[in-house]
């Protein structure tokens, strides 16, 4: 449990880090992005909030991991992912933490809010 709370921490951390650049996974050509174009659901094994922004993603041999912004409140997109992995997650809607397992991967989602709502995946496989 504590390397999974250390996962999603890490997580939470890369994501403040990628909000700070306004270029989308789609036009970012540097650093550790997926150089062949945002990630799919198919790649990150679970469903992209509906609507939402890929501001950056990227996929390693054990890793994969999105970072989403939207403007619907925290509350539709906490729903949406404990939902979509079957866990119930903890922390208040500003910041707000789900763990689960789906397929064969384990997954850590983040949800905060600044002036919208960020979401970071993290799937590890």
């Amino acid at each position: 449990m504590k390397l999974l709370l250390t996962f999603i921490a890490v997580a939470s951390l890369a994501f403040v880090a990628g909000c700070g650049d306004s270029t989308t996974a789609a036009t970012a050509t540097s650093g550790n992005h997926d150089a062949s174009g945002p990630i799919t659901e198919a790649k990150l094994g679970v469903k992209i909030y509906p609507g939402a922004t890929i501001v950056t993603s990227g996929e390693t041999d054990e890793i994969v991991s999105a970072n989403l912004r939207t403007p619907d409140p925290p509350a539709k997109a906490i729903a949406f992912y404990e939902t979509e992995l079957g866990a119930k997650g903890s922390g208040d809607p500003a910041t707000y933490q789900i763990s689960g397992r789906k397929g064969n991967m384990t997954y850590g989602i983040s949800i905060n809010t600044d002036s919208q709502t960020n979401i970071s995946i993290t799937g590890r496989k």
